[in-house]
This record gives C-alpha cells, sequence and structure tokens, in this order.
C-alpha cells in the first residue's frame, strides 16, 4: 500500500495533533512511483507530534480490523442486527469492550493506494489468463464522522465492470493493507497500545477454535494484521531469517554486524497447558465408563491445533526429547518438547525444504509459527483482565497485564542461541550483542521477513542505538533488504527520526518536517524547499533543527573565551597557538582563527 493523505477531524485534535492537522504523502503526479519502495522520512524537534501520526494510523487500522474480523470474541463488539441482538441475548455478560462507532482517533479521513486482483473488479480470470498477474491500483477513502461506523470508498471502482461487486466483510479486508507493523527502538507506550491489544485477540481466536475443536489452519496465521515487534519478537526475528534467508539477502547482517551464521539453539515448549472444550463439545460427545472420571476428557492441549508445525520443528531438529519435572507437594509432573538444533547447510535445508510452501514467504511462515506460541502464553490473563486490556486507553496498561508468565510456565522459550562473528574464534551468545546490533538485526530482519507484503510499517526512531557510520548507511540497509527483482508489492514506510543522515539519504518530496508553534502549540507538517537527497547533515541540522553550529555547545562557549580574550586586547599569534592545542578542528575555530589573522 502508498500512503497518499491523512487528515484530523477530531474537534480535540489527538494527542499534540490538532483539529484539521493534514499530511500528504504520495502525491497524485506521482502515482507512477507507487511501486517504488521510498520510505516516508517524519523529521523535527522533540513534541512535534510526528510519533503521533503512527499511533494514530495504528488506532485507525486496530479499529478497522475489528470491525471486518471474523473471529472475535462473543461479547467483544456491540451488535448492530437483530439476528445479532437476539444471539447476544443469550450470553450472560452483554458489557461488550469495543463500538465500532468509537474510535481513538474519532474523526478523520485516510487515503491510500493498494494492489488488488483485476478479477476482483473488472474481469473474470478466463477473460485476463494471458496476464494473470495484472493488478488494479486501487484508490481507497476511509473517512469517519464522531458517532458512526467508519466508511470505506473504493474512488477509482471500473465503472464499467462485467460483473457485480459485493462488498461484504471479505471485501473490506481485501481493501485494507495486508499487515500493519509497529517497532519502536525505545519504550513508546502510545505507539503499542493497540498492537498489544491484538495480541489478546490473536490469542482469542486460537483458543476459541481449539476448544471448540475447529482447526486454525496450516500454515498457521492469526487474522488479525497488527504486530508489534518488540524486544520479545528479537530472538524468533533472528532464526527465522537466518535459518530461511539466502546469503545475499543476509549481507548488511554479514557486513555491518560481522555476523556469519548460527552456531545452535534450543526451543523448550510446554506440553502440559491445556484449556476446557466448549460445552457444545461436551455435550455430544460419547464417553466410556472409563473416561467418565478422567480429566483429559474435559480438556485439550493448548498446542495441539499447531501439531502439524511441531512436528516439522521436531523433523529439522539434530536431536529432541521429551522431559519430565517433577512437582513438589503435587501428583503432576511438568511436561516439555526440547529441541536441539546444531546448525549445519544440512539443517537449513531441511528448514526450507519443510516449510516448502510454494504460496508463501517461506521465512515469515516460520516467524508466524514462533510468534502464535509466543502469543500462547496470554493464557495466563484471566478473561476479565483482557476486557480491561480491550476497553483501555491506559498507556501504561501493558505494564498492569503482562502475558509473560514466569519462564518455566511459557509456552516457548528460546534457549543456548549461539552465533558466530568475523574474527571470534568462538560462538558468542545473543545476549552479548550491544544495544546498537541488536537493535540494527531486529530493524532489518523484520523488513526482510515482510519484503513481500503488502504492509505498512510504522518504525518509531529505530536508529537511536546506531553509530553515526550505521546511521547513514541505515536508508541504503533497508533499500537493499526491498531490493526484488520484478517485485510490484507496494510497501509503504514511516519512519521517525532526528537524524540528519535519514533524511539527507531522502528525496525531499519523502521528507516531513513537523513543527510546533512555541506560543499557539499548532503543529503544521512541510517537506523542505530544498532538495534533501545528498545535503550535507551540516545544512539539514541547521534547516531542520535550528541547529547551525557544527560543534557542541560547551566547544562553542570555549571558542566565545577565546574570542572575548581577542577583544580584550590579547596577541593573536599565542592566542592561536593556544586554540589549536585546545580546540579540534571545526568550522566555528576556522572562522575565529581567520577573524584574528585578519585583524592583524
Amino acid at each position: 500500500m502508498k500512503l497518499l493523505r491523512f487528515k484530523i477531524n477530531t474537534p480535540n485534535g489527538f494527542r499534540s495533533l490538532q483539529k484539521e492537522f493534514e499530511i500528504h504523502f504520495l502525491k497524485d503526479y506521482d502515482y507512477k512511483l507507487a511501486h517504488e519502495f521510498n520510505p516516508n522520512i517524519l523529521t523535527g524537534r522533540n513534541g512535534s507530534g510526528k510519533s503521533n501520526v503512527l499511533e494514530a494510523l495504528a488506532n485507525i487500522f486496530y479499529h478497522l480490523d475489528c470491525i471486518y474480523a471474523e473471529n472475535l470474541p462473543d461479547d467483544f463488539s456491540k451488535k448492530t442486527t437483530k439476528e445479532d441482538d437476539e444471539r447476544s441475548g443469550k450470553l450472560k455478560d452483554k458489557s461488550y469492550v469495543f463500538d465500532n462507532t468509537i474510535c481513538v482517533v474519532d474523526a478523520f479521513e485516510l487515503e491510500y493506494l493498494i494492489d488488488l486482483p483485476a478479477t476482483i473488479a473488472y474481469k473474470s480470470f478466463f477473460e485476463i489468463s494471458d496476464y494473470p498477474n495484472f493488478m488494479m491500483l486501487t484508490h481507497i477513502k476511509i473517512s469517519k464522522e464522531i458517532g458512526k461506523q467508519p466508511v470505506i470508498e473504493w474512488v477509482n471502482i471500473p465503472r464499467d465492470n462485467s460483473k457485480e461487486i459485493i462488498f461484504d466483510k471479505t471485501l473490506y479486508r481485501q481493501l485494507l493493507p495486508k499487515y500493519i507493523l509497529g517497532y519502536s527502538s525505545g519504550e513508546n507506550e502510545l505507539l503499542s497500545l493497540p498492537f498489544f491489544k491484538t495480541r489478546f485477540l490473536h490469542y482469542d481466536e486460537y483458543a476459541n477454535k481449539l476448544i471448540r475443536e475447529a482447526p486454525f489452519g496450516y500454515p498457521p496465521k492469526s487474522e488479525g494484521r497488527l504486530i508489534y515487534l518488540d524486544n520479545q519478537y528479537s530472538q524468533a526475528i533472528l532464526l527465522a531469517n537466518l535459518l530461511m534467508q539466502d546469503e545475499k539477502v543476509l549481507a548488511p547482517f554479514n557486513d555491518e554486524v560481522e555476523l556469519e551464521d548460527l552456531d545452535e539453539f534450543r526451543l523448550v515448549i510446554c506440553l502440559d497447558k491445556s484449556l476446557d472444550l466448549h460445552d457444545d463439545i461436551l455435550r455430544n460427545r460419547k464417553i466410556t465408563l472409563d473416561q467418565l472420571h478422567g480429566d483429559e476428557i474435559n480438556q485439550v492441549q493448548l498446542i495441539s491445533n499447531l501439531s502439524e508445525s511441531i512436528e516439522i520443528l521436531k523433523n529439522c531438529a539434530t536431536s529432541y526429547n521429551i522431559k519430565y519435572v517433577e512437582q513438589e507437594n503435587s501428583e503432576n509432573s511438568r511436561s516439555y518438547l526440547i529441541l536441539d538444533y546444531k546448525v549445519t547447510p544440512a539443517t537449513k535445508e531441511a528448514f526450507r525444504f519443510h516449510f516448502a510452501n510454494d504460496q508463501y514467504n517461506k521465512p515469515l511462515q516460520l516467524f508466524q509459527l514462533f510468534q502464535i506460541l509466543l502469543e500462547l502464553n496470554a493464557y495466563v490473563v484471566s478473561r476479565t483482565d483482557k476486557k480491561r486490556v480491550y476497553q483501555s486507553n491506559n498507556i501504561f496498561i501493558n505494564h498492569d497485564i503482562y502475558p509473560n508468565p514466569l519462564e518455566d510456565d511459557r509456552i516457548i522459550r528460546f534457549k543456548n542461541l549461539w552465533i558466530k562473528k568475523k574474527g571470534i574464534s568462538k560462538p558468542l551468545f545473543t545476549k552479548e550483542l550491544s544495544d546498537g546490533e541488536h537493535q540494527f538485526l531486529h530493524s532489518l530482519g523484520l523488513c526482510l521477513l515482510f519484503k513481500s507484503e503488502s504492509c505498512l510499517f510504522l518504525l518509531d526512531e529505530p536508529e537511536t542505538h546506531f553509530n553515526p557510520d550505521w546511521k547513514a548507511k541505515f536508508i541504503s540497509s533497508i533499500r537493499h533488504c526491498f531490493d526484488l527483482k520484478n517485485e510490484s508489492t507496494m510497501r509503504e514506510m514511516l519512519i521517525t527520526t532526528h537524524s540528519p543522515y535519514l533524511v539527507s539519504d531522502s528525496e525531499s518530496r519523502y521528507v516531513h518536517v513537523f513543527e510546533k508553534d512555541s506560543k499557539t502549540k499548532v503543529v503544521t507538517c512541510k517537506s523542505p524547499d530544498f532538495q534533501t537527497l545528498g545535503e550535507s547533515v551540516n545544512n539539514i541540522t541547521a534547516d531542520i533543527f535550528d541547529k547551525p553550529n557544527t560543534i557542541g555547545n560547551y566547544a562553542i562557549e570555549r571558542i566565545h573565551e577565546f574570542e572575548s580574550r581577542f577583544d580584550e586586547g590579547e596577541e593573536g599569534v599565542s592566542l592561536i597557538k593556544e586554540i589549536n592545542k585546545n580546540i579540534g578542528t571545526s568550522l566555528e575555530k576556522t572562522i575565529l582563527i581567520n577573524r584574528i589573522l585578519n585583524k592583524k
């Protein structure tokens, strides 16, 4: 997808952004560039509102996801039809947690382009059989008024279409980007909240199918499209990429982090967590007299809907076994599936063979298996607490209710993950990597996993722990991730940053400078009036951040001291010697010395 325009119409605005704040992305005369990858850079001073755009978009797509999803908890959303109302009357708890007429951003306009197969709107497959991959550049406009459900409009719908287009939930889901991906190098609680809610929806979808004995599907994938890739996913991201991607694709990992390969790792999967089967299943089940007194007849193993995928993990393992741990003061024992992997070319070949679905992104398929196993940790959260999360706008709710049980109770654990680095004879534990290395592997790794998908990437200051060299290379490294031949997928990326290097690596049409008026607090957003691509980082810093100095404030103070001494009559030659001894090379130093020399 490609964003075109976003406007806030809520009377009180949203966060720092006032009513009628508007930001334009791809202009109509640039639609020909829609399939090119050019990240949008949102920059400006702290508190100028740039991160609020990411937060607003995440909340809007979460709201749309909840409206058009098929798999939601029974008492999740407010019912609107007579049939639904009659059904909801049978529920014991009618305190709905989602109202499709109330959004965190309660009035807005959003426009974007998205690719759709032409078969949906215009011709049958047989009529375009010579062009089976033909896609339509579809213009979507979503608008919401206060107290009303959002309206999705297909702006450029073909008027001469030869078949009726049915606007149902299935079509509306196709009019939305396939994934909304969030990432923040810091603790941006506002950005993460709608993603945090989606994790519980993923769990509820899985659990509801499990207790009703409905298959979850294969390859396993949750319906919700929001994924927040925080630190607990870092090992899953790393493993999926290093096991499944080609060496050429992983070049930035090797070139910058000097990461050569995996050495070994262990997966620990908890086997003894179960859920109670739904009453409808138990009511219709025939059981023997011996089974009547057993607990297992009323329950189902939590991971049983992933049995096919777990068998694949066993087939790829160097060795595996089931470990039983006796519990103190209990007749029960804990059981774990222990899978050990000594990574060799044969190990990688096994993963790539067994995750060989030609219609699916193989590295992403492995990651999504890890993702579901991680999200199953939500089993520890009560239904009451989950409803609190769904209803909450409290930015600290994910601290109050965190679906991360004690280590031994987690559904999956990544253990003993060792990697090989250039110039180091022994493998390293991943925790020995620096914050910057973790951040580099994490941010580029998620790009590699979702490179072939119609995604909206929302990256909040992804480069904060990078050294200047990595900051200068970050945009080119991301471009390497998306360097796919004959790739026509549209992907959109918004990056908030304070780094002039990211601005200097972007054309001005994709740079959005945020400013907040110190008196009125009105936020404005505009493109620079100069070409930023290739511009000096010093000039960008001076223009965008109003910081003309090329050195720090303390160094400026020292130069001013020398300047004052010269103005008070101190001899120039000796003063220049002292300046050269105490002050490094800079534009400010050069200007001062030239002034002294020219006044001699």
